[in-house]
């Protein structure tokens, strides 16, 4: 079961948009979500959950402020008739954006296992169209992103949309699909599907937050987007199942029952793809090293900046010279 500890507030440390960061009396870190919790101040005693520091799991050694105890009323940050997080204490309501639009066409949708990605491609491609849909396979605080915020603040988003459970997006939304269409909506015709911060894996072949890409694949090409698959490789990864293509790259694909399309740097094998039934793209790959470089900001993959995996970075680049070439009749 959950651990919960009372402390007050010493110091707040960092505020942005949905996201309050403190240090609390016994110099322990926490993070607030504000359109959750409200705005905090020094001195409130707050209850933090202290569970995932406890573990060793997950919040990057930050406690989560689950109320504060110092104020019993809160100004209503929120509106609508939609419930996110529902039947948890924290559940908040939204109000979602609803799409005339009966199909995705004219999406072109990049799918990516990991948070981390999503960033890297967003760097490389410098698109003024790109938009971000987030699902709740993992985190489900859009505003506890790093990654958002910072390229948000280099203007290289355009709009971000939170499916499902997942909240604090641009625009929220009740599904996947109609998560798109509302992108699609505000002029985001370059989209990158990802889940947010916090992706789990079990060291199994089924057992991974990212094979809900297989499913999401599956609906979007049904209603006429056109979508691609960002290739999980590494030659930095300890992990065995990790080094060179990912396992989840062939589990994703495998259980994908329509065609996509893999980008994929020009001389790589393709077999594997072609195998699983789909189709490879073989491209120049944007040179992300360098993008990142001039962006000025720091991309971690599993904790190690990606310009430190070569393969990792051709294949994220193919990913983003695939989501700026689209093609007709596909």
């Amino acid at each position: 079961m959950p651990t919960f500890q009372t402390l007050r507030v010493e110091k707040i440390l960092g505020v942005r948009e949905g996201l309050q960061r403190m240090q609390l009396e016994d110099e322990s870190k926490a993070y607030a979500l504000t359109a959750v919790i409200g705005l905090i101040e020094v001195g409130d005693l707050v209850l933090v959950n202290t569970t995932a520091v406890e573990l060793g799991l997950g919040t990057g050694g930050w406690h989560v402020v689950h109320s504060t105890q110092s104020r019993t009323e809160r100004h209503a940050l929120n509106g609508g008739q939609v419930l996110k997080a529902r039947y948890l204490s924290e559940q908040l309501e939204v109000d979602p954006h609803v799409s005339d639009r009966t199909d995705l066409v004219g999406a072109r949708i990049l799918l990516c296992v990991l948070h981390s990605h999503f960033g890297a491609v967003s760097v490389a491609l410098k698109s003024p169209n790109l938009g971000y849909l987030m699902t709740d396979q993992a985190g489900l605080p859009l505003r506890l992103s790093d990654v958002v915020a910072n390229l948000e603040s280099r203007d290289l988003l355009k709009c971000t949309a939170t499916a499902g459970q997942a909240f604090g997006g641009d625009l929220e939304a009740v599904s996947v699909a109609s998560a798109a269409a509302s992108l699609l909506d505000h002029g985001c015709s370059q989209m990158i599907l990802a889940a947010g911060p916090g992706h789990v894996g079990t060291a199994s072949i089924l057992g991974f937050s990212g094979i809900e890409l297989a499913g999401h694949a599956s609906v979007l090409v049904a209603l006429g987007a056109q979508v691609g698959l960002c290739v999980r490789a590494s030659s930095a990864d300890g992990r065995q199942r990790h080094q060179g293509i990912s396992h989840h790259n062939r589990t994703i694909l495998r259980a994908i029952p329509v065609p996509i399309e893999v980008p994929i740097p020009f001389g790589d094998d393709t077999s594997w793809i072609s195998e699983n039934g789909h189709r490879p793209f073989p491209i120049e790959p944007a040179d992300v090293s360098t993008a990142i470089a001039d962006s000025g900001m720091t991309v971690l993959t599993m904790g190690r900046p990606i310009e430190e995996d070569p393969i990792a970075c051709a294949h994220v680049g193919a990913a983003a010279a695939w989501l700026r070439t689209p093609r007709n009749g596909y």
